[in-house]
């Protein structure tokens, strides 16, 4: 499995593009659609989704003319409905800037949801902190985990997150067995390994 990752938006948000073959799936389509456009047709790979870590707006910006271009299916944690809702809100008011209607999910994740790209498996992780619908995305040896983890520090939980469910998440993912490859929402990517060693909010949580 190839994966890119574009950089995009008015925060920076990783978009990650998961390629198999001819086929790929678009993780947090959060702007600059006419990049990501772009990038699919120069390589001439076919989006079979979008799926969303979460619903804050900087993960999702893009997501309606992507549907609109390829006609694929946006699919989010039904826990982050809310922030959808508030998306146009959100950006007049901080961005000064009108971002249109929200994205309509058409299909909800949750913990048990799986998604194949070629012969490969995707599967939904429940990782709520950040938001309560926060979700991260594993396959192989690879997590994709949005806004949960950042290399040496985690997300915030004041815009529609919780630091009990965060503290919860982190528990789960500390006791995992196995070493990760970490890609975040924003930044660079980062081990699972190296954030046992070195995130403090790792140290924190017993």
């Amino acid at each position: 499995m190839k994966i890119e990752r574009l950089v995009v938006g008015p925060l920076r948000t990783n978009c990650y593009v998961l390629i198999e073959g001819t086929e790929c799936i678009i993780i947090d389509a959060g702007g600059d659609q006419d990049t990501i456009i772009q990038y699919l047709e120069d390589r001439e790979v076919t989006p079979k989704m979008i799926l969303a870590t979460h619903g804050h707006f900087d993960h999702i910006l893009a997501v309606d003319p992507l549907k609109t271009r390829f006609g694929i299916p946006f699919l989010v944690n039904d826990k982050d409905k809310k922030i959808i809702d508030g998306f146009t809100e959100f950006v007049n008011k901080y961005f000064q800037i009108d971002p249109g209607s929200p994205p309509e999910p058409n299909l909800y994740i949750n913990r048990d949801s799986t998604f194949k790209l070629g012969n490969k498996t995707i599967n939904v992780v429940e990782t709520p902190g950040h938001t309560h619908g926060s979700c991260s995305f594993i396959v192989d040896h690879i997590m994709f985990s949005g806004d949960f983890i950042f290399k040496g520090t985690v997300g915030r939980t004041d815009f529609g997150g919780s630091y009990g469910e965060m503290t919860a998440s982190i528990r789960w993912v500390k006791g995992l067995k196995d070493d990760l490859e970490i890609y975040p929402g924003h930044g660079e990517s980062t081990t699972l390994e190296e954030e046992r060693a070195n995130n403090p909010f790792f140290s924190e949580i017993l």
